[in-house]
């Protein structure tokens, strides 16, 4: 069973009952057991059960835990419980975890097209509701109200029922009628986990039927049918606010955008007196966020709140501009100091780089650090690879305690830093030379400090695999120019290497990587075929290949029924080589193919021009754009041209290049087209064919470390699975201390409390 904590617990009954939960169902048994996570009822009143636990076999249990002792309870009369020298003079608490019960079961079989609702119009599953009482044992419960017609008899979970075996008896066996097991990973028993975790998937509007089987669109269809859930790992770190600083890591695809804008939904919904911010480089994120927001936030008011409170709840550009609020402007306008604009900061200091033009903007305003106010109560940031440190230490000094700042980060698609930062890079060091903020150990309530996902949602396997394979270079003529050196660090990004015992990987080793399905479950590699998924095309003139993509597109719409809306033209050209002349010359080829579909009676929109810089998708329109703006974004069919301006012979720009490619790619969530001009092209696609000649795996050989540019294997991440693995050690050998005693000096619960402990931790582990 997976436990998921939100918080503190309010009182010791509340971690002694958790524990004797985890002692008796961790092991073995399949559900969940939430503490404290909240839920909306169809009334609109949010309703926090102490423990919500959802079995196969047993339905939905809720447990309300009261740390009374029997002295306490003066009179049950009905539902009221009459208290003296209590924190409370009434209650109501078998009353209160029926009416939570029943307001789960009724959600349940009113969402998600009734797919949990009977023939009769019933839930599917059946619920029961407890008390725990652990500071009173099951004699005094008998003895004073065995007779009594209204106080709990088997609803009562008392203190000598926290043993493993009896409170495992306690749910298994009880006088009320059983209902039918759901199958785990059944469409009833993810849709259970979705209502209650508030993961229910975000719907779009289905598609229409197609005209023929076999087109793109008709196998988009199937895959809208397959409705996904959040993961586990999303659900936790979209539910648990830390009392703190947290990374949530994850390649392109994971669903960091989407976790995160849930993170902040459900902290506006909880706190909606807090000041919460959710910021972003590429300005085309805007819409996507704040849609999201918007939709979580309904949900987990279950309507009674119709948008968010957008004073309190702030989705904002980090850099803004003159005609548009950002977070760099607003501290700006508090200081009374000047705005830099893009174009005015990048003269400024003297770059042609925005994000170091940005870095330095943020260093100036840090310089009068203690000028500016506490304001916020937390930072969400997105695609946080984009920021150097001056911004994430902006971020700092304007959040109140404890300072929670929220970032993810994918290091594969940072386009300009070679340097992998770690948390006491990003915020430096105290007077006293202790890191600032530090990714070690738990908050309060088992939250993690730093997190990873590891499955990735967006891009069927052999997108993901082929952008990252060339990212890395991993095929590259030259050899590799990024690469992780362990095993456990290609396990953190989704990837297993088969036939390798050892930890550390040697230089000259030859291995196999491995990507499961289970990290990439995308159902189109099994409708398409792996093999049909990538495409790549040369040309002799850039003519030819704009030409041949507008066909393409035309037979894209006309013949295999998809919108335009879902297709993408990402150019590598706009920015790779930093003189003015590109720009015109990429200007002149967006419109070269907006006229050419337009001949072709298909609409497009060149992002920027044709419409606002925070818009990505337009309806009935292709998008026109370049890596930089599609960043965070996505689009069922992606062509990518130019294609040979990745190759450089600037050894400081092979990174950058080679992860502008990896960016552009991996915004295709259903085919990628890859075009380009000359030998160069039909180099690179030799090399992207070889990293996909077998499903899932790559075969390679391991580089000299030394000539690798970027090591993505960094300290930090190192020394977090150094402090598991001396953990499990330590607790290893103690386990084994204790079984070599003397019988009579253990106890046998003792040995079950440290098993429990080294199986929650490799669990993390993994």
């Amino acid at each position: 069973m997976d436990f998921i904590s939100t918080g503190n617990f309010d009182s010791d009954a509340e971690r002694i009952f958790w524990d004797a939960l985890k002692k008796a169902f961790e092991k073995n048994e399949s559900g969940y057991c939430w503490h404290k996570h909240p839920f909306t009822t169809y009334t609109g009143a949010t309703k926090k059960p102490d423990f919500v636990i959802l079995h196969p076999k047993w339905g939905l249990n809720i447990v309300e835990v009261k740390g009374c002792s029997i002295e306490q309870i003066e009179e049950i009369e009905g539902d009221n419980w009459y208290m003296q020298d209590y924190v409370e003079e009434e209650m109501t608490p078998y009353d209160d975890a029926q009416n939570k019960m029943y307001s789960i079961l009724d959600r349940m079989k009113r969402t998600n097209k009734g797919i949990l609702r009977n023939e009769k119009g019933d839930c599917k599953i059946w619920g029961r509701a407890y008390v725990g009482l652990p500071y009173i044992n099951e004699p005094e419960w008998k003895g004073k109200f065995e007779n009594h017609p209204s106080a709990p008899k088997w609803e009562a979970i008392c203190s000598t029922d926290l043993n493993p075996e009896k409170l495992y008896d306690k749910f298994e066996n009880v006088p009320v009628r059983q209902f039918n097991p759901l199958k785990e990973n059944s469409p009833e028993w993810k849709t259970a986990f979705s209502i209650i975790s508030g993961s229910e998937p975000i719907s779009s509007k289905k598609r229409r039927p197609t005209k023929r089987r076999d087109s793109k669109a008709a196998y988009l269809r199937k895959v809208e049918d397959k409705i996904r859930f959040f993961d586990l790992q999303q659900h936790k770190v979209a539910i648990q606010t830390p009392e703190g600083a947290q990374r949530i890591r994850g390649l392109a695809g994971t669903g960091k955008t989407i976790v995160l804008a849930q993170k902040a939904a459900y902290m506006h919904v909880q706190h909606p007196d807090w000041k919460i911010v959710v910021t972003f480089y590429s300005q085309s994120l805007y819409e996507q966020i704040t849609q999201y927001i918007t939709k979580f936030v309904q949900d987990l008011s279950n309507g009674e709140i119709g948008s968010p409170n957008w004073n309190n709840i702030t989705v904002i550009h980090a850099w803004g501009s003159r005609a548009k609020n950002g977070f760099y402007r607003q501290v700006t306008e508090i200081l009374g100091t000047e705005f830099k604009n893009f174009t005015n900061a990048k003269k400024y200091f003297g770059t042609t780089s925005g994000y170091v033009a940005f870095d330095g903007c943020c260093g100036e305003l840090l310089e009068k650090q203690n000028l500016i106010p506490q304001l916020y109560d937390a930072i969400l940031i997105d695609e946080a690879q984009d920021f150097r440190k001056n911004f994430f230490r902006l971020c700092y000094v304007t959040l109140k305690e404890p300072k929670r700042i929220i970032w993810g980060y994918d290091e594969v698609q940072s386009l300009e830093q070679l340097e992998i930062p770690t948390a006491e890079s990003l915020f430096g060091k105290d007077m006293d030379g202790n890191p600032i903020v530090s990714l070690d150990g738990l908050y309060p309530g088992e939250i993690e400090k730093d997190m990873i996902l590891y499955h990735c949602y967006r891009n069927p396997r052999p997108i993901l695999i082929a952008s990252h394979g060339f990212g890395l270079g991993l095929k590259r003529v030259g050899g590799a120019i990024q690469f992780i050196d362990t095993v456990a660090g290609w396990r953190d990004i989704g990837y297993e290497i088969e036939g390798i015992t050892t930890n550390q990987l040697e230089k000259g080793q030859e291995i196999t990587l491995y990507r499961p399905s289970k990290h990439s479950p995308h159902v189109l590699e099994q409708l398409a075929g792996y093999h049909n998924l990538v495409k790549n095309k040369v040309f002799n003139n850039r003519q030819q290949e704009l030409e041949w993509i507008v066909d393409d597109i035309t037979n894209n719409v006309k013949k295999e029924e998809l919108k335009p809306e879902e297709i993408a033209i990402i150019s590598l050209r706009a920015y790779s080589r930093g003189k003015e002349r590109y720009y015109n010359l990429v200007k002149d080829e967006f419109a070269q193919i907006k006229e050419g579909l337009k001949q072709n009676n298909i609409q497009s929109s060149i992002i920027g021009d044709d419409c606002d810089n925070d818009v990505f998708r337009v309806k009935e329109s292709v998008t026109i754009t370049h890596v930089f703006r599609a960043k965070g974004n996505e689009a069922s069919l992606v062509y990518v041209y130019g294609f040979e301006e990745i190759e450089t012979e600037k050894k400081e720009n092979i990174v950058k290049m080679r992860n502008t490619a990896f960016t552009a790619m991996s915004r295709a969530k259903g085919w990628l087209v890859l075009t380009g001009v000359g030998s160069i092209a039909q180099k690179l696609f030799r090399e992207i064919d070889s990293i996909l000649e077998e499903v899932g795996r790559v075969k390679l050989i391991v580089p000299d470390m030394k000539t690798i540019q970027r090591n993505l294997e960094t300290y930090e991440n190192q020394r977090r699975r150094k402090r598991i693995k001396k953990g499990l050690k330590g607790l290893n050998t103690l386990l084994e201390i204790r079984r070599e005693l003397e019988p009579g000096d253990i106890k046998q619960e003792e040995i079950e409390q440290l098993e429990q402990l080294i199986k929650r931790i490799k669990k993390s582990k993994n």
